[in-house]
């Protein structure tokens, strides 16, 4: 099992696929209940079948809310019901001493790190004007009740139900455009609003990632519906893409989140 480390795809992070093997291990040898690092749906993707090789077992996926994107992998012995599981996510609410400032899911994210917090104890982060939202490994949790400054701005930090997440109110930006073709340096340069060659450049340099996996060829062809995350820039959607121009351009919306 463990030559699988060897010979990963690129984008997959060796240090997570073994964390979530050592995971495996310990719950089929030992009949504990484990729980991994928050993991984005391509790392999951890679890891559910190495977990479903090992004897004795099951999982579930916890990230604090139905509509998580990154989650948890709770591992433990197939005679547990998942019922008697608790849950390993908590929910941070932090309020801005300025409560008319938006600030990006990055400024959250370094006040969350720079607290101490590994990033594979940072689930969804979800922005709003006046203050955030963030997922965290519950054994995090109190250490992050203390925060109180992001980006500068003096804030309160409070742990909240998760019924009370605010799915809706992620800012989001709509860029309309055309492009010759659905390259991935194309697209990305529209969304950015940058240059083809400093896209390809990005791409290159291994900071790009469509659907969670890293892509470092821009001439590669995206999909409606294709999610793409530049390290640093925020998240692009391929919202719409469809419909040509008298030159034979095709028209593409693309969603922008902070």
């Amino acid at each position: 099992m463990r030559q699988v480390l060897t010979n990963l795809p690129a984008g997959v992070e060796k240090q997570v696929v073994a964390r979530v093997l050592d995971c495996c291990e310990i719950a089929s040898q030992r009949q504990q209940v484990k729980v991994t690092d928050f993991m984005d749906p391509w790392h999951r993707e890679f890891v559910r079948p190495l977990v479903a090789q090992h004897f004795g077992i099951r999982y579930q996926e916890d990230g604090g809310y139905s509509e998580a994107e990154r989650c948890r992998l709770i591992i433990y012995p197939d005679y547990y019901r998942a019922d008697d599981l608790e849950t390993t996510v908590s929910l941070l609410e932090i309020s801005l001493s300025d409560a008319t400032r938006l600030l990006s899911h990055r400024d959250y994210l370094g006040a969350v790190t720079g607290a101490g917090v590994d990033r594979g104890s940072v689930g969804d982060i979800i922005t709003f004007d006046g203050g955030g939202q963030v997922f965290v490994a519950t054994e995090v949790r109190d250490a992050l009740l203390g925060l109180s400054e992001v980006s500068r701005f003096q804030a309160s930090t409070r742990e909240v139900p998760p019924y009370q997440v605010r799915i809706t109110q992620q800012p989001v930006k709509t860029i309309s455009g055309t492009v010759a073709s659905l390259r991935l340096d194309a697209v990305l340069s529209n969304g950015l609003g940058t240059g083809r060659s400093a896209a390809a450049q990005l791409i290159r340099s291994g900071k790009v990632r469509v659907n969670w996996r890293e892509i470092d060829q821009p001439s590669f062809s995206l999909n409606q519906g294709d999610v793409v995350t530049v390290r640093g820039k925020g998240r692009l959607e391929l919202a719409e893409a469809g419909g040509e121009t008298r030159k034979g351009r095709t028209r593409i919306a693309i969603k922008k989140y902070s």
